[in-house]
């Protein structure tokens, strides 16, 4: 396959741009600068990075992002920056998408993707898929409060939530760890108990962590992160 081409059916770069950044040094094949945009490469076995982030030929696209404060987990927002906004703009192209949301307020790990199948699947109540947050308490939180908590509270609409698993930190903080994603879910639990939740950060979605990246930061899932993902061995 030529190389603008495996760029371009991936919508990850135009042929044209693919041969700007061709011009820039900033595509390798195998550790070594890209020559010309027509060069032949194995999109299977060879090793092609653009900026120094490895790109593994594939119909989807899954991304890891350590959300910041203040963008919004969604595609498009009229008044406010979105999750998409933190990515390059040759990435946006491609049709992605949040996997759930988190809060304006809300950081960390954040799924982007356009594999609607596979996003569906992981939020899906019955694969019962868990999600871990560190949070902080306004007040401090007891024994009785974690109890009421993982067991499961009724909240004002009615609605039951499922069982739970809280990690104490100290008085105020701790892990808490969901396999449900309701809306404002952790702040409503707590907020059932007179506290509020003044920080919350997701650290990790099924088996998929952090890892290193700084806030703000994204990269390219690795294909044990996709399996973990997609339920699928390989890259589909």
């Amino acid at each position: 396959m030529r190389l603008d081409k495996f760029f371009s059916e991936m919508k990850i770069l135009s042929r044209s741009e693919c041969r700007d950044e061709i011009k820039k040094k900033t595509i390798t094949v195998n550790g070594e600068p890209a020559k010309s945009s027509d060069m032949k490469i194995d999109e299977t076995n060879d090793v092609v990075a653009l900026k120094g982030q490895v790109v593994k030929y594939s119909p989807y696209v899954y991304i890891l992002l350590n959300k910041p404060e203040g963008y919004v987990s969604a595609t498009e927002d009229k008044s406010e920056k979105t999750v998409l906004d933190l990515l390059p703009e040759n990435l946006t192209k491609f049709g992605l998408f949040p996997c759930g949301r988190l809060d304006k307020d809300t950081l960390g790990l954040v799924i982007l993707t356009n594999d609607g199948v596979s996003a569906h699947n992981a939020l899906s109540p019955k694969r019962h898929v868990e999600k871990k947050y560190l949070f902080t308490a306004a007040d401090e939180y007891g024994d009785d409060d974690k109890t009421a908590i993982e067991s499961g509270i009724t909240l004002a609409d009615g609605y039951t939530t499922k069982p739970c698993k809280i990690e104490r930190i100290d008085a105020h903080s701790g892990y808490i760890t969901l396999t449900e994603g309701k809306y404002h879910e952790i702040k409503r639990l707590f907020g059932a108990r007179k506290n509020k939740i003044v920080y919350l950060e997701r650290i990790s979605f099924g088996k998929i962590g952090l890892g290193n990246l700084e806030r703000g930061e994204w990269r390219f899932m690795t294909d044990e992160e996709k399996t973990a993902f997609t339920g699928k061995n390989g890259t589909n």
